[in-house]
């Protein structure tokens, strides 16, 4: 059982911020990083979210305080895909997650989130390729969960391993569904 004793916002990149593990979440726009990130840290509204998809803009850190673990920091990406903001934009959000992804040496584990009604688009793709590039684990999480019932679920999973060639960790931040499975994916790439 994971114990948080705080997690708290504490900057952006390419803020200078006291070097600790990172666990990047990576995805489209509504795909529910910022309630997954919300859901881990058991807090409702830490983690800015929205209706409106694109909300996140910038790579923001959260810092997260385990009872007998070292500190490390979440960090929120901004999604790609649905959000309705300008070719530049998205253009400059792409930059950004390139130059985060490459140059950021302290990147222990990417989550690359997949809404489990969709599939996988060229944009999931180049973030797995920028994570090979870095040499960096990553692991794929299904989002929604309760969106669906357990036969899609089962077939859905299925065909979004396929299209990865990696299996995923299904999640569902309404319900608390795989919670533990993606603390032990955080906890797994922290131990050397």
């Amino acid at each position: 059982m994971i114990k948080i004793r705080d997690a708290r916002y504490v900057g952006r990149f390419p803020e200078r911020l006291p070097r600790h593990p990172q666990c990047a979440f990576a995805g489209r726009s509504n795909v529910g990083k910022s309630s997954l990130i919300n859901r881990l840290l058991n807090r409702k509204a830490l983690v800015k979210t929205s209706k409106q998809p694109g909300k996140t803009r910038t790579v923001d850190f959260f810092e997260v305080d385990l009872v007998g673990r070292p500190p490390l920091y979440l960090v929120d990406l901004p999604g790609y895909g649905y959000a309705r903001v300008s070719r530049e934009m998205k253009n400059a959000w792409e930059q950004l997650l390139r130059t985060y992804l490459l140059g950021e040496k302290d990147i222990r584990l990417l989550l690359l989130l997949v809404d489990i009604r969709r599939d996988l688009k060229d944009e999931e793709h180049m973030i797995l390729e920028l994570a090979r590039a870095s040499s960096m684990k990553a692991v794929l999480v299904a989002t929604k969960a309760d969106k669906v019932n357990t036969a899609q679920r089962r077939k859905r999973l299925k065909e979004l391993s396929e299209q990865c060639s990696a299996p995923f960790v299904l999640t569902s931040a309404q319900t608390g569904d795989g919670m533990n499975a993606v603390w032990a994916e955080i906890l797994g790439a922290l131990t050397p």
